[in-house]
């Protein structure tokens, strides 16, 4: 089986811009901005469905059920790592995730930790990552009235080539001028505890409930891609539940995929993606599943990809 190609579902939350449509050659306006674009999930109400070949235009998480051994290899899991395209013109709403058992308990989801690769940031971007305060009676006040952004959110300056953790239970809110790919896991579950007035539902008893003020993100700063620089691999991510290396291409790269799928994200110019004899295109901001069943796969040109892949063991 080679690389797994999926048409991507796309949202147009409030805080969205349209920097996903312009450079993915998309129609659209400001009413329809394009802000999240879900490249690879199994999630219900998000998931993407199949590009191309026999099983063109199903949904993904069906897919998985009709291929899971081939796809998934070892793993049991009911999805894959999540890769979703994301970019800002206002705040997101101050949010946390649950980790799994609350999730299992309370959601019949998964748990969530993320981290964002940031491509592009216009200056002085900041993101919101941590809790500048462990009273969470003082916490609960700013966010019954919209202020625990501004007053009690921990502020991160980010630039390209940042790749920021998100620990579950940790408080935060992407930024505005800030275009990224998010990497999860396989929840979706987000509790709002503010979301600055535009008045959408907020969950603050749940949200409190998983709040841990005292996560806080972990930043590697990778720095931007150099076309002129070498070919190297660094870890930009680890996480309990998956990990992603930094892959910067000249000419060729191969990697194996050790009995689990990958998931390959082009972060800076353009690729070509190659896996059981099929071979793919792969553009800036785009995402591909690479199939336990493949075993080897290469990432051609002069670009930057993350390669994503599950913890086993």
């Amino acid at each position: 089986m080679g690389p797994i190609v999926l048409e991507p579902y796309y949202a147009s939350p409030i805080w969205g811009d349209v920097r996903i449509a312009e450079v993915r050659g998309l129609n659209h306006s400001e009413k329809e901005n394009c802000g999240e674009a879900f490249d690879v999930s199994a999630h219900p109400g998000v998931e993407g469905h199949i590009a191309e070949g026999p099983d063109a235009g199903m949904p993904f998480s069906r897919f998985l059920e009709a291929h899971h051994d081939e796809v998934m290899g070892s793993l049991e899991d009911d999805g894959t790592i999540q890769a979703v395209a994301m970019s800002a013109r206002d705040h997101l709403s101050v949010q946390v995730h649950p980790g799994e058992e609350f999730a299992q308990a309370h959601e019949g989801d998964h748990g969530k930790v993320e981290a964002w690769y940031v491509l592009e940031a216009e200056p002085g971007a900041t993101l919101i990552a941590g809790c500048a305060t462990n009273d969470k009676e003082e916490l609960r006040a700013a966010a019954a009235d919209d202020t625990i952004g501004t007053r009690y959110g921990s502020t991160v300056p980010v630039q390209e080539g940042d790749f920021v953790l998100i620990p579950t239970g940790t408080m935060h809110a992407l930024g505005p001028g800030i275009f990224c790919v998010e990497v999860g896991s396989l929840g979706n579950t987000t509790y709002r505890l503010c979301d600055w007035g535009r008045g959408r539902e907020l969950h603050i008893e749940r949200g409190f409930a998983v709040l841990d003020t005292e996560g806080e993100p972990k930043v590697e700063h990778l720095g931007a891609f150099d076309e002129e620089g070498p070919a190297q691999v660094r870890r930009g991510v680890t996480t309990d539940f998956y990990c992603t290396d930094v892959v910067d291409v000249r000419g060729s790269w191969s990697g194996r995929t050790e009995g689990r799928y990958a998931i390959v994200t082009c972060v800076a110019g353009e690729a070509e993606v190659t896996a059981d004899g099929a071979t793919v295109p792969l553009g800036y901001s785009r995402s591909v599943v690479i199939p336990a069943a493949a075993g080897t796969f290469k990432v051609s040109g002069t670009c930057r990809v993350l390669v994503s892949s599950r913890n086993i063991g």
